[in-house]
């Protein structure tokens, strides 16, 4: 099949228009970018009121702390050992949970959700165990690589520490859904246990 791209009338109209993408990027709020920023906006009001739900269940709004930018904090067990750094190796023994599974009423343009039935509030998505090591734990370079809700959860955390990470779904994956099952708008729970840290 014949690469369309190779021409250089081709050429010339692809560079024409990366050329000319921040120019129409500037212009204004598109329609799809209102949609987006009025969707975050009630998932944001859905995620604390799941989170809040989940604390008030587990008897824990004593141990939560929330950070600015809505992560919750649950303190089960204290370490005393050095902090998780950006940059640091960490090994973690973890278990992640949904707290939901995505489900949101219509609003903004988007069509209503039901969430995914397959993944029900509380079932495990992902568990350091499943990885085959020696330790059923998995070594991990904080500050890189993962969800950022998860990252700024592991910087707060020291050897020791065992903690509950309650992350709203615009610190998980947000609106767009994930190949592994988790879907869009899913806030998520991670039980997490930091073993080491070099």
């Amino acid at each position: 099949m014949k690469n369309l791209l190779l021409g250089p009338r081709n050429l010339l109209l692809a560079l024409g228009l990366l050329l000319a993408a921040p120019a129409l990027w500037s212009c204004g709020d598109t329609t799809t970018q209102k949609n987006l920023r009025e969707h975050e906006d009630q998932l944001k009001a859905i995620d604390e009121d799941t989170i809040q739900s989940y604390l008030r269940r587990n008897n824990l709004q004593s141990r939560a702390m929330r950070t600015n930018s809505g992560l919750y904090v649950v303190t089960l067990t204290e370490g005393s050992g050095p902090q998780v750094t950006t940059g640091k190796q960490v090994q973690i023994k973890y278990i992640g949970r949904f707290l939901s599974n995505g489900a949101h009423p219509e609003s903004s343009g988007f069509p209503a959700s039901p969430g995914n039935p397959n993944y029900p509030a509380g079932s495990i998505f992902d568990n350091s165990a499943d990885k085959r090591t020696e330790c059923g734990c998995l070594v991990f370079t904080a500050g890189s690589g993962a969800i950022a809700g998860f990252s700024e959860g592991l910087l707060l955390m020291r050897k020791g520490d065992h903690k509950l990470l309650l992350i709203p779904s615009r610190l998980a994956y947000g609106p767009f859904p994930q190949q592994a099952g988790i879907p869009a708008d899913a806030a998520l729970l991670f039980d997490v246990e930091i073993i080491d840290v070099n």
